[in-house]
């Protein structure tokens, strides 16, 4: 297992533990970070390699190619985005800079994301980035304690990296699409490439390999509190029901290290019991506030501590207001 950031050994915000998961199948497990990174799936077959998601920007995808070759000399064929969020296909230009012949492959809802929200999304980056960098140097200014100002000058740093990095972004849309299901055979493996449902967006896409045992689920299952300000929350239960049908020992999480069948149970418990939490109040007539107070005195005993392996960069109890927030909205 090895670490790499992108700028230099053990530093910057793109770093990643390299784990075998299968035999020819590894996933780049993306550390917290200032600006967050999702995992990165790389599936190996005798014509080249599968990659899903490549992370918030081109500087941490190239760390993937780099660490890619050390791995294996054979060239990267395709690139699987499995949903139009920022973090999972900022970095599509990177592979096909380094590998000419990629094609970049989602579904068709998922590409009409990135083309009628993404593309604006990354102009709102450039527009929010130099009142992120000003409020950075406004609390640099303010802080005392020297461990608050080393965190407050490399988030700084990071920041005035980003920023010049997304203005220089040069979106790469992907080259193939496909509507509800598509399959890669290969000589020694089978890759299937399925919209299930709606979940973490209205086109969320799985990579299964069959023989492997292993699926790729995106953000539709990650290792801390769901993100839902896109997302389906009534649907992601009956989302995830479908994806449990298929025979898998491992889940490639969109974050989060590698898990198995019991915490894709867990997962969808909470947005189970979530869902239902917030519809018993909405029918009882109560206001957001009163909801927000409530559901999470309900759902702690059961969610805050599995919900917390994460708790420093993405606390339970932040996560679960936000989900409580969209769910509200959505069954209200």
């Amino acid at each position: 297992m090895d670490c790499c950031g992108h700028e230099g050994p053990g530093s910057g915000d793109a770093r990643f533990e390299i784990k075998k998961v299968a035999d020819g199948v590894h996933v780049a497990v993306a550390a917290p970070a200032y600006k967050v990174n999702s995992n990165t799936a790389l599936i190996e077959s005798d014509g080249g390699v599968i990659v899903v998601d490549t992370h918030s920007k081109p500087s941490a995808a190239r760390v993937i190619i780099e660490r890619l070759r050390d791995l294996t000399p054979k060239p990267v064929r395709y690139v699987v985005n499995t949903h139009f969020h920022w973090d999972h296909w900022h970095g599509n230009e990177a592979y096909p800079a380094a590998y000419p012949d990629a094609e970049i492959v989602t579904n068709q809802i998922t590409r009409e994301a990135m083309v009628t929200k993404g593309l604006e999304r990354i102009q709102d980056h450039v527009r929010q980035g130099p009142g992120e960098i000003a409020r950075l140097k406004t609390d640099l200014a303010a802080a005392r304690a020297p461990e608050q100002r080393a965190k407050l000058e490399a988030d700084l740093r990071l920041a005035e990296a980003y920023l010049a990095e997304v203005r220089a972004l040069r979106p790469a849309l992907p080259t193939i699409v496909f509507e509800r299901t598509m399959r890669l055979y290969r000589r020694d493996r089978e890759i299937q490439l399925l919209h299930l449902g709606r979940a973490h967006t209205e086109g969320d896409v799985f990579v299964y390999l069959p023989k492997e045992k292993v699926v790729v689920t995106g953000d539709a299952v990650i290792g801390w509190t769901p993100f839902m300000g896109d997302g389906y929350p009534e649907d992601w239960v009956a989302t995830l029901d479908r994806l449990a049908q298929l025979d898998f020992t491992h889940i490639i999480l969109g974050h989060g290290d590698v898990a198995g069948r019991e915490w894709l149970r867990t997962f969808r418990s909470y947005i189970h019991d979530m869902v239902e939490a917030v519809r018993q109040e909405v029918a009882a007539g109560a206001t957001l506030e009163e909801v927000k107070q409530r559901v999470p005195a309900k759902l702690a005993a059961v969610y805050e501590k599995p919900f917390s392996a994460y708790a420093d960069y993405r606390p339970w109890r932040t996560g679960v207001l936000g989900n409580i927030e969209r769910t509200y909205a959505m069954v209200s």
